[in-house]
């Protein structure tokens, strides 16, 4: 699909998914949106499987099913979702071969368009 998944925030999804009393059938929504101080935030969400999929490109991973929309995808292609803690802060990340520029909070990128 184009979207990697590092095995510890696999881990971290599925615990949250549980947390967040979500049914085991609900799956990762992974995209974009435009704002942020870098001109697009990260989607990260847990939602009910839709009934149109051609909408989104579809990956499994390890029984976590990720959707990413199929206008997200031309940027996000590549990209290594991870999940990190420290002393200060934890989260997800993400690490996108595309992006130019992002905010020092992590939430938000801008792309070089001649890139993607």
């Amino acid at each position: 699909m184009g979207l990697e998944i590092t095995d510890r925030a696999l881990a971290k999804a599925k615990e949250m998914r549980t947390k967040m009393q979500k049914p085991e059938d609900w799956v990762l929504c992974v995209g974009l949106r435009g704002g942020g101080c870098s001109g697009f935030m990260y989607e990260f969400d847990f939602i009910e499987p839709p009934e149109n999929e051609s909408m989104y490109v579809v990956s499994e991973h390890s029984g976590l099913k990720i959707y990413c929309g199929k206008k997200s995808i031309i940027f996000l292609t590549g990209t290594e979702i991870d999940y990190e803690e420290s002393l200060m802060s934890s989260g997800f990340t993400f690490k996108t071969p595309y992006a130019s520029k992002s905010c020092g909070c992590g939430e938000s990128v801008g792309f070089d368009m001649g890139k993607v």
